[in-house]
């Protein structure tokens, strides 16, 4: 922002506030190009034609790389047509860029998970547990857990959940599923 208000200082802008107005602007006409594609991609979607959906996809995450609906959307379309590689490749990349959003490894655990590749879940997941990211990420961590017949910590995992949401009662069913396992512990 500091370096977009020079700019524009320099180029006769004599007001930070005036360069924090443009900003907006842009901004604003970015949202409203960005809303228009969405429709077009419906359209597109609805016609199936996905290797156009991707590629607008594609474009639309180069504009908006933190965009967590995008990101996952654009995977999901690579794996609607079986581009397995470039889904794995769309989910990392969204992870690796965004480390400050805890959602950001979901979209690649989701797929892991429903590949039935669970091992490779906790080491997504685990890190972004204490900083509470979305509901999902808990059920598919204790779920893969269950899956691996770890379930000790399938059980911290619900425990930990339960605790952010305790009116989840399916939670509350998982977790007594897996106490069971455990011999009633």
């Amino acid at each position: 922002m500091k370096l977009y208000a020079l700019g524009l200082a320099t180029l006769g802008f004599a007001s930070l506030a005036t360069a924090q107005a443009s900003k907006a602007r842009v901004d604003a006409i970015w949202n409203i190009a960005n809303d228009r594609l969405s429709s077009q991609l419906d359209i597109w979607f609805e016609d199936g034609q996905f290797p156009t959906c991707i590629q607008l996809l594609k474009v639309q995450l180069e504009l908006f790389p933190n965009d967590y609906d995008i990101a996952t959307n654009l995977g999901w379309m690579e794996e609607n047509v079986e581009r397995w590689d470039e889904a794995i490749a769309t989910y990392t990349r969204f992870k690796n860029e965004n480390p400050q959003d805890p959602d950001a490894p979901l979209g690649l655990a989701d797929f892991y998970y429903r590949q039935k590749v669970y091992a490779k879940i906790p080491g997504l997941l685990e890190p972004v547990i204490p900083r509470k990211p979305h509901p999902n990420a808990y059920r598919i961590l204790a779920h893969a857990y269950e899956k691996m017949k770890m379930y000790t910590d399938a059980k911290r995992v619900w425990d930990t959940y339960i605790e952010v949401a305790p009116d989840d009662l399916t939670a509350k069913v998982n977790r007594e599923k897996i106490v069971k396992k455990l011999g009633g512990k």
